[in-house]
């Protein structure tokens, strides 16, 4: 009002009480000459917030003035007045008796001056109603607007920048939310942590007059539901060209209760969701890896006791179309120190849950009803296998939940005819392994530690794109593909152009992967093998007992009975090292139709085919490798071969 009515702008009597009371809400005001407010006020009563202001005749008050002014500050400071206003028109006031300042003061009762003509008080109060009828009006509009930010979870990521957001705009102010520990949680525009930092950093309420566009009037308010200044404080800053009024400061205050229990529910989230999150993951990583002592040590807790188990069995839910964190939210609660569940990194629709399985099938149970309630969703479960074999647990599972779709309840049970390694005889087939893996196993050229990334690297490296093997080992992308070519040199093998080489050293970790063979009762007077068999000598001593024959007619059932010959197309698509384009050119079809064929038979073999055959790294190795050799053993194609080593 005073920046549009000047004439009304006062003056305190008393240093400090600017400050002290220049916040005080006026609701009415009264204008009397000095001789008749006194009388006026005797006996009657007046609303909390009102200002008096007193005409005086003279610049200087008499000794009758003084007496009269004295016993008006006694009679306004029990009655609470808003303040005292001492208007002399067209002259400055003179001084007044330091006991009457005293009494002022000892009464916290503000006094002020004026020398503005009386008739620039008229309509005053008629002024200050529209006023308070305009900022009740707007007070509405921001708590509307900020209740409509109110997120529908507290814990919604996004709810903290959405606030800030709106809060910028309804102040025309740059906002800044942050955290000691945490560092910036919002920011609006996205360079105010530079503008405000001085602020931040000093708490001071006004930045440096030298800001860009001169000073800012700024305010740092705690967020934090304890007490300011703990352990991770966090602040709301706002910085604005405009000074705060009253409705500005409420809803700054307003905000920041807002944006405190938003912050606090994350927290809370964090803890009670993500860290378990992150641990389980960890823990299932490590038993993928085998390492299962190392899990035990990681997954502490109530529920540790989960891997006190020899045994264990996988399930892997394919979410379909729904939303995955809906589904792994309900399964963490109903499985809660019942199984392991852990969202799987590198496919976003999956979750895999880790069964210890010992005497009763309430993880199954809990599991199967889950699905036959929720549209979309598919279940693979892998049979009992050593905990130290989880991995082999969930390519079964993996394998499983790809051919759920076609099973009446969605749910398949995976078995041994989901690879291909346990079929070989277990001697021969580890020495196979041993020797094509030996220059990157007993005679590695590099650093230990660089061997023991190789070998950690290739079995994901080799069995996903590049993309979700770098999710799954924790790494870049690029790193995973230098891994890939460092380990190729040392191989002396060509592991991103050729299918042939990449299919055998997948087959060798397969290998290496199963438990030892157990020594026969007369192994002291049995010699060991002169030398390692290679592939073909591998293919024909497990090939004896119709094991491999049996299983590769198993597995390529569903592709050899559609019409389109997709057995073929697969054969050739292998034959030219996953190249989509020459498969076309040899076939005579077009691309998208080799994509379709080869998409179409993932679907059919229950397996992960990339629709992307751009190169040989953009495809899931595990899926081709098995296929190839179903192929390799019951139609000779294709030709696989032992790799010549220079």
């Amino acid at each position: 009002m005073i920046n549009d009515r000047p004439p009304l702008r006062l003056r305190f009597l008393q240093s400090g009480h600017a400050s002290r009371y220049g916040a005080t809400r006026v609701t009415d005001v009264v204008v009397r000459p000095l001789t008749e407010l006194p009388p006026v006020l005797t006996g009657s009563s007046f609303e909390t917030g009102t200002l008096f202001l007193a005409t005086l005749d003279t610049p200087q008050l008499s000794r009758a003035g003084v007496q009269t002014l004295d016993h008006l500050i006694r009679l306004l400071g029990s009655r609470k007045a808003a303040g005292l206003v001492l208007n002399t028109p067209g002259h400055d006031l003179g001084t007044l008796p330091e006991a009457t300042l005293a009494t002022a003061n000892r009464l916290e009762l503000p006094l002020l001056a004026t020398s503005a003509e009386t008739a620039a008080w008229d309509h005053v109060n008629e002024d200050l109603r529209l006023r308070r009828a305009q900022f009740a009006e707007r007070q509405v509009q921001h708590l509307d607007g900020l209740l409509n930010r109110l997120p529908a979870r507290l814990a919604d990521p996004t709810a903290v920048r959405r606030i800030a957001d709106w809060l910028s705009v309804a102040l025309d102010a740059e906002v800044l939310v942050s955290s000691s520990r945490r560092g910036v949680l919002a920011a609006v525009p996205d360079s105010a942590p530079a503008g405000l930092a001085h602020a931040v950093i000093s708490g001071a309420h006004e930045a440096a007059p030298d800001a860009p566009g001169g000073a800012m009037h700024t305010r740092i308010v705690s967020i934090s539901p304890g007490a300011p200044g703990g352990e991770d404080d966090a602040r709301l800053a706002i910085a604005s060209h405009n000074p705060f009024d009253s409705a500005g400061t409420a809803l700054i205050q307003h905000a920041a209760k807002l944006l405190g229990l938003c912050d606090q529910a994350c927290r809370e989230h964090q803890t009670k969701v993500e860290t378990p999150r992150a641990v389980r993951h960890a823990a299932f990583q490590l038993l993928m890896r085998g390492e299962t002592v190392l899990a035990q040590v990681v997954y502490t807790g109530a529920a540790q006791a989960l891997l006190d188990t020899d045994t264990a069995r996988v399930f892997v839910v394919d979410t379909g179309p729904q939303e995955r964190e809906k589904t792994l939210s309900w399964c963490e609660r109903a499985l809660a120190e019942q199984a392991i569940v852990s969202a799987c990194p590198g496919k976003p629709k999956h979750i895999l849950i880790l069964d210890p399985a010992r005497d009763s099938d309430r993880v199954e149970t809990v599991l199967k009803d889950m699905i036959a309630t929720r549209q979309g969703h598919l279940l693979g479960q892998s049979r009992l296998h050593p905990l130290a074999e989880t991995a082999v647990g969930y390519l079964e599972a993996l394998t499983a939940v790809g051919d759920a779709a076609g099973t009446p309840h969605r749910i398949k049970l995976g078995g041994a005819k989901a690879k291909f390694a346990p079929l070989l005889p277990r001697r021969q087939a580890r020495a196979w392994a041993a020797d094509l893996m030996a220059p990157l196993l007993d005679a590695f050229p590099g650093r230990g530690d660089e061997q023991k990334l190789l070998l950690e690297t290739l079995p994901t490296a080799l069995s996903f794109k590049h993309t979700e093997a770098a999710g799954g080992l924790g790494v870049h992308r690029n790193t995973v593909t230098q891994r890939l070519n460092r380990a190729g040199k040392i191989l002396s093998l060509d592991l991103r152009g050729s299918a042939n080489d990449r299919i055998l050293v997948l087959l060798a970790l397969d290998i290496l992967a199963l438990p030892a063979p157990a020594p026969a009762a007369d192994a002291c007077t049995q010699p060991l093998p002169a030398e390692a068999p290679d592939f073909a000598g591998l293919m024909a001593a497990g090939a004896e007992d119709g094991g491999p024959r049996a299983w590769a007619e198993e597995r390529l059932r569903p592709v050899r009975a559609d019409q389109r010959d997709l057995v073929e197309t697969l054969c050739v698509w292998l034959e030219n090292d996953l190249s989509t384009k020459e498969t076309a050119r040899a076939l005579g079809l077009s691309e998208a139709t080799v994509r379709n064929h080869t998409r179409d038979a993932a679907t059919l073999l229950g397996m992960d085919f990339s629709t992307r055959m751009v190169g040989i790294t953009d495809t899931d190795v595990v899926t081709v490798a098995d296929i190839a050799l179903a192929l390799h053993v019951l139609l000779g194609r294709p030709a696989l071969r032992q790799p010549a080593r220079p």
